[in-house]
């Protein structure tokens, strides 16, 4: 169960479980997590607790949990017309897992010493030890991908006193192991550690020294960008997938073609992606998220019809080749909900707006005043 409930840690570090699903997963699991102070009881909110909606309807509201005569029920806030759901205390009862617990468990485990601390609300620093003569500190995080754990990791070097020679990284479950985010950790000696599946059954060892053995795989390229405090901000409020950059010099070698550099690689895009694309841009350097909706882009005419997408994949196709990570859905990503975005850092992105307010296509000189 310890397994399960890191990984749901990974999503969301503030997560409660209710006793009804831990109870599901296993009772005497339960019972001895509970015992060993792993699993403590969160307090009910009196004036409003929720239970989740599992409806086929268009609202992702959480219903409200009221009582009538003594009994518990779940009652839909947006329709009347909903029958009650009946409840037990079960089901509204919730519990925290302590990571405190469990960093205390692991210290004892692995002989860990120094101090424990927080370091934001996904990196832990839970201890240190002399590994083949060399001081090791040892990092517990928890992000749900690489995507959005990348930036963080990159900027432990900075957050970690300089006594340590290098840094295991232990995750419940995301592998770091792939390239080319391994090589970049490996530079930095940080060496990625993943729990195994049975951690926690007997004890709460690490196999911190097969991490270290592990070889940096051969012809990958170990550059990577350096974060400011305020980028690495950035990434943390916008969860920003990337680093990759993109620079628009504005120019257009022939009719319909436009040339774009990304991580120095020329490309070349037709007007309808390059608009596409240059919105993006500036809706991205606004510094809010950059999020744009498909029927805005309707609107404004950058798309022709909201509810077809293979623009988008055409956009992914033309980029994927010179991303970092190959990953063409993380660069130009979609929240599930119709919104799309360059999913890097707005300080990544530049351009020569002045060329590109000669563009020949009045839409897209329209798109560069827009432009900062």
């Amino acid at each position: 169960m310890i397994a399960w409930l890191l990984k749901k840690l990974e999503e969301n570090p503030t997560t409660l479980f209710r006793k009804a699903d831990l109870l599901k997963k296993s009772k005497s699991q339960f019972e001895k997590l509970k015992k060993q102070g792993l699993l403590t009881f969160s307090q009910p909110d009196p004036h409003h607790e929720t239970y989740p909606c599992n409806l086929p309807c268009a609202n992702t509201c959480p219903m409200e949990v009221v009582e009538m005569e003594g009994k518990l029920f779940a009652i839909c806030p947006k329709d009347t017309e909903v029958d009650p759901i009946p409840l037990t205390k079960d089901d509204i009862s919730k519990f925290r897992f302590s990571l405190g617990a469990l960093i205390k468990a692991i210290r004892q485990a692995n002989s860990f010493t120094g101090d424990t601390y927080s370091i934001t609300s996904r990196l832990y620093f839970i201890g240190e030890r002399v590994v083949n003569e060399l001081n090791t500190a040892f990092i517990l995080a928890l992000f749900p991908n690489v995507g959005s754990a990348e930036p963080h990791l990159l900027s432990l070097l900075a957050r970690i006193p300089t006594n340590y020679g290098r840094m295991v990284l232990v995750t419940p479950s995301l592998s770091l192991t792939q390239d080319p985010v391994y090589s970049k950790l490996r530079a930095a000696s940080i060496f990625p550690s993943t729990i195994p599946s049975s951690f926690g059954q007997c004890n709460c060892k690490i196999n911190y020294l097969t991490a270290l053995k592990r070889r940096l795989p051969a012809g990958v390229s170990s550059d990577t960008p350096s974060l400011t405090d305020g980028q690495l901000a950035d990434y943390q409020k916008h969860a920003y997938h990337c680093q990759d950059r993109l620079h628009i010099p504005g120019t257009f070698p022939h009719k319909r073609s436009n040339e774009i550099f990304l991580n120095g690689n020329k490309l070349s895009l037709g007007d309808s992606l390059f608009a596409l694309l240059l919105r993006f841009v500036v809706e991205l350097k606004k510094g809010k998220g950059g999020w744009v909706n498909i029927h805005t882009l309707a609107s404004e005419r950058v798309i022709a019809d909201p509810m077809k997408y293979q623009i988008y994949s055409n956009l992914r196709s033309a980029v994927e080749g010179s991303l970092l990570d190959k990953d063409r859905q993380k660069f130009i990503q979609n929240d599930g909900s119709k919104n799309y975005r360059i999913s890097a850092h707005p300080d990544f992105v530049t351009y020569d707006k002045e060329r590109l307010l000669n563009h020949p296509d009045p839409d897209i000189r329209g798109l560069a005043k827009r432009l900062t």
